[in-house]
């Protein structure tokens, strides 16, 4: 049991390492050089090497068992597999006399694109082939890795330094003779690179007179190569803000880009706003001529892709304020109330303590009301004065409906505002035969669509109205006369 226990722990810890290595996509296509469209017959045939080409020189690829014998010693040796990339590095003495540098690299493109800000781990093996050639005494150059992107190649001759540096540099002097060294280094992506060149690189020191002057040349073999992400970039998020939110109608303000990574270019949007849009990075003057609450944009664009954020009702733009308070000039009777209005931009505070377009009063007094925001204040003041009022009530004792044009219908007449009033009409038979709540309203001596008939009838109001500053409760009975 012990014996199987210790196999199970040894598979699971095992297991466990093979899939935690097996997520790391290696990015590098065709990495070992094992793939080949056709195998090579000379050493200047990367070409039959699947997915990689030369990029400055003629790169060498070995596979199928050839290699390249000389007097120099044995070269295109596979550290793993059959394939393997030969590159050679020649000073300028080598061609003759005033001659460039020449370094041979091959280019392919990745698996996939590289993320900005995510950092990858490169891995490759180097060789220097035989000890038949001079070692290297002098730092001239370098081998690594550049990568960039393949809609933006770089411009390499095939002789003298390129203008480009390698993100990953190796130094030749770290590299053993006939037994593969191992290089690992991390670095995070600057860019969108979907390409890669591997080989000679200059540096500082490939134009200096010592480098010119050695007649060194060196052969590298590189294998195995290995291109992994190791870990995902910070997140990137696009954002603004404004110098002021809530401005005034005519007021202008600034925006600042505050987005997290650099951005190439970028577009505003501003609605309602003066100008509607921009593409500086900074809008210095953003003017607003309505009231309102408005959205505002931002589209950034970066070297690989772009993004967008909406802040709705980001500005909220307020009117200079106005107010007025609508004249009444109808008499104002004692124990009445009154509403008083006011028109201009809300909101409206009143001397009463209320809020609102409208407020109700009972007593005399001078009353006022105030607008008020950030961009001012403006006021108005009314007077209210209540004076004693009777509250009579006529009630006719007869009419006439008999289309002569004259006391044609029956209807009660007031001096005062009524807050309550009724009147029925009745028959000699008890029947009511006219009815309103409204003064206004009069009796035509029609009774179910039919003339009445001459006679008597009772009237009987009910009101309520104020006289004298008191509330006047009355009820009135009278006969009357219908004639015609």
């Amino acid at each position: 049991m012990k014996h199987a226990l210790s196999v199970s722990l040894f598979l699971a810890i095992a297991l466990s390492h093979f899939f935690i290595e097996g997520r790391a996509q290696n990015l590098f296509k065709n990495p070992g050089f094992e793939t080949y469209n056709q195998c090579p017959t000379y050493t200047s045939q990367i070409n039959r090497c699947t997915d990689w080409d030369s990029a400055i020189g003629t790169a060498d690829f070995y596979h199928c068992g050839y290699y390249a014998p000389s007097t120099l010693g044995n070269y295109g040796t596979p550290r793993t597999g059959n394939g393997v990339i030969g590159l050679i590095g020649v000073p300028p003495t080598i061609w003759g006399s005033g001659s460039s540098w020449y370094g041979e690299t091959f280019k392919g493109l990745l698996v996939q694109t590289l993320i900005p800000g995510a950092t990858y781990r490169v891995q490759s093996y180097w060789h220097f082939t035989t000890t038949n050639l001079p070692t290297p005494l002098l730092n001239c150059y370098s081998v690594g890795f550049y990568f960039y992107k393949s809609i933006h190649p770089p411009i390499a001759s095939i002789t003298g330094c390129t203008t480009f540096q390698p993100q990953i540099q190796i130094d030749p002097s770290q590299i053993q003779v006939s037994t593969y060294t191992s290089f690992t280094i991390d670095f995070v992506a600057d860019s969108c690179y979907d390409a890669v060149m591997i080989g000679f690189f200059c540096n500082d020191s490939t134009q200096t007179p010592s480098c010119k002057q050695t007649a060194d040349s060196d052969y590298l073999d590189v294998d195995d190569i290995s291109l992994v992400k190791i870990s995902d970039p910070p997140i990137y998020y696009s954002g603004f803000s404004a110098s002021d939110r809530s401005i005034c109608v005519d007021d202008c303000i600034p925006f600042e880009d505050t987005s997290h990574t650099t951005r190439y270019s970028r577009i505003w949007y501003f609605e309602n706003g003066n100008p509607a849009s921009s593409t500086d990075k900074n809008p210095t003057s953003i003017c607003y001529d309505a009231p309102g609450d408005f959205d505002v944009t931002l589209v950034t664009h970066y070297e690989c892709g772009s993004d967008s954020i909406l802040k709705e009702n980001y500005v909220h733009v307020d009117e200079i304020p106005t107010v007025e308070i609508t004249n009444d000039s109808s008499i104002v009777c004692l124990g009445q109330e009154k509403i008083i209005s006011a028109t201009g931009v809300e909101p409206f505070f009143w001397s009463t303590g209320e809020i609102g377009t409208s407020i109700v009063i009972k007593q005399s007094g001078i009353y006022f009301v105030n607008a008020t925001n950030i961009c001012g204040l403006a006021g108005d003041t009314i007077e209210i004065a209540y004076e004693n009022c009777p509250c009579n009530v006529w009630i006719p004792n007869a009419f006439s409906p008999n289309t002569d044009t004259k006391n044609e219908n029956y209807f009660v007449i007031s001096d005062c505002i009524l807050e309550e009033f009724k009147l029925r009409i009745y028959n000699r038979w008890g029947q009511e035969v006219f009815v309103t709540n409204d003064i206004t309203h009069f009796w035509d001596g029609f009774y179910k669509n039919t003339l009445a008939p001459e006679g008597i009838y009772i009237a009987k109001v009910n009101y309520k109205g104020y006289a004298d500053g008191r509330l006047k409760d009355e009820q009135v009975v009278r006969t009357i006369m219908l004639l015609r």
